[in-house]
């Protein structure tokens, strides 16, 4: 079955840094491609997956995952059409999302929100790594029959996130808004927040059809219902944390407490946010 859970092998570092490990690590990673609805289709290989519409217009990317896999990536992108990608959208800045971005968008215009090219410029990425359009509260494309909106969603995985909707297909690409795997990454050190998540993704739930299909971060796409769990899973634990907070407790008495275990069965097996970690996050976001 055609999955990002590959990831689960890898370093967190390589995970959402820079590059993957040379040599065997990047040789066993397989990139597979799954066909979602209309012109849209998902890759999956190492790092966040990868959305693509290919048809009449060309190719349009979402993400890019690591430059060791371009050569992979455009082989299965190839598999799709033989030209090269029109445009590539960042969901946000993190090397497992961007850094394959100087491979696959020669020729492409690179799209990002304003504040995912600055950080990149901090980092010092090379001028082909960069967007070259940047936005601040997003934009509409009209590509391959459809108008595929980019939405700006402010401060929930970092400050920098972008929803992708596919409006005539009906399929949102929801970058790390949305870790199907499990509890999610919350990067608060780069303007992330999990009040900044969960209300964006209630006004997304709000908005979206019933039927719509959803290109996560990480793992498998899904629907609204299974959205609304993870949503209700953000919510639930946010309050718990909220409310032990309020009685001093901190991160060692919450856990003590239970505040995820009740859910960790469905939600505590990505072993690079295990619950503490997520927890953390929570509390550094509340304070």
């Amino acid at each position: 079955m055609p999955t990002s859970r590959f990831v689960l092998a890898v370093p967190f570092l390589a995970l959402f840094g820079l590059s993957l490990a040379a040599g065997r690590a990047q040789d066993e990673v397989k990139v597979t491609l799954q066909p979602v609805a209309g012109p849209v289709s998902v890759l999956f290989g190492q790092g966040g997956n990868i959305g693509v519409s290919s048809g009449a217009d060309g190719v349009l990317v979402i993400d890019s995952q690591f430059h060791e896999l371009v050569p992979k990536l455009k082989a299965a992108l190839a598999t799709l059409a033989p030209r090269a990608p029109s445009f590539l959208v960042n969901t946000h800045f993190h090397g497992d999302h961007t850094g394959g971005n100087e491979g696959l968008a020669q020729g492409a215009v690179l799209l990002a929100h304003e504040h995912v090219r600055a950080r990149l410029l901090a980092e010092k990425k090379a001028k082909g790594a960069l967007p070259v359009v940047t936005y601040t509260d997003g934009l509409t494309l009209h590509f391959n029959g459809e108008e595929v909106r980019l939405i700006h969603v402010a401060g929930a995985h970092t400050d920098g996130d972008t929803v992708v909707w596919f409006k005539g297909s009906n399929v949102v690409h929801l970058g790390d808004l949305y870790f199907e795997l499990g509890y999610p990454y919350i990067d608060v050190g780069s303007g992330g927040n999990v009040l900044g998540l969960i209300e964006g993704l209630e006004i997304l739930m709000a908005e979206l059809p019933d039927d719509v299909k959803l290109i996560p971060g990480h793992g498998q796409v899904t629907g609204k219902k299974e959205l609304g769990a993870y949503l209700a899973m953000l919510n639930t634990v946010t309050e718990r944390v909220r409310s032990g907070l309020a009685q001093k407790q901190d991160v060692d008495a919450l856990m003590a407490a239970g505040v995820t275990r009740d859910l960790d069965e469905r939600w505590g097996h990505f072993d690079f946010v295990p619950p503490r970690k997520f927890v953390e996050s929570v509390v550094a976001s509340l304070k």
